[in-house]
């Protein structure tokens, strides 16, 4: 992750405020984390995110025998508001939607980002989630969750974009069974906690737009939003 100096996003140093003291200045509000962010870290975000599920959407017939649920995300997650919608969200939500319409077995999807009381947009949002529901099944939900965040390699391995995908690894799913995965995407400096699911005939993704978030944080959020977001079909 970015180290507190290179990000910003931590209280300055003892060192520092002593010294706009002895200049005479006063330490200034810090500015939401979002004004903190740069178009590009922004850019490397968007990117990561329409790349998550472009690895893995293979699908197959209804499987009678399976347990099948509907996905529907929160109004308000993990003390977050739904973010009003925005160009650069839609945007996103459309990049999925192409994806699904190669696939002859059909998916519902739901993108949404999660934010501050009167945040917009992709820009704003603090933690973006994706949630797919499918007329199939998803027929591998291990390979499916770990193939969304590039596939498995202990040593790093890359989105279909070339996003850099490092730590990689599985996570207990909770009750809901199937699989989950979690690693950080990005560069140095431009670093991302993301995890994936998928189940029965489910999948999805939960983004860190921060990059405060550790992949076992992000995994725990996961679980908490998959316990919301999932319902028996």
């Amino acid at each position: 992750m970015p180290s507190t100096e290179q990000d910003g996003r931590r209280p300055q140093s003892l060192d520092s405020l002593r010294s706009i003291w002895a200049a005479g200045g006063q330490p200034q509000p810090v500015p939401p984390w979002y004004r903190r962010v740069t178009r590009v870290q922004v850019g490397v975000a968007a990117g990561c995110l329409a790349a998550l599920l472009a690895g893995y959407l293979a699908i197959r017939s209804v499987d009678s025998e399976m347990t099948r649920h509907r996905v529907a995300l929160p109004a308000e997650f993990a003390g977050l508001s739904r973010v009003a919608d925005a160009q650069d969200l839609a945007t996103l939500r459309a990049s999925y939607e192409r994806q699904d319409a190669r696939h002859y077995v059909p998916w519902s999807i739901q993108v949404q980002g999660y934010g501050q009381p009167g945040a917009t947009g992709l820009w704003e949002s603090e933690l973006v989630a994706v949630a797919m529901e499918s007329e199939g099944s998803v027929p591998d939900a291990s390979r499916a969750a770990t193939e969304m965040l590039g596939g498995y390699s202990p040593d790093g391995s890359s989105l279909g974009d070339g996003t850099p995908v490092n730590g990689l690894r599985t996570y207990p799913p909770g009750p809901l069974n199937g699989a989950l995965a979690c690693a950080t995407l990005g560069g140095a400096g431009e670093e991302y906690a993301a995890c994936a699911w998928a189940d029965g005939n489910t999948m999805g993704a939960l983004f860190d737009r921060t990059g405060e978030l550790t992949p076992e944080q992000l995994a725990d959020r996961t679980r908490e939003l998959r316990a919301v977001t999932e319902q028996p079909a």
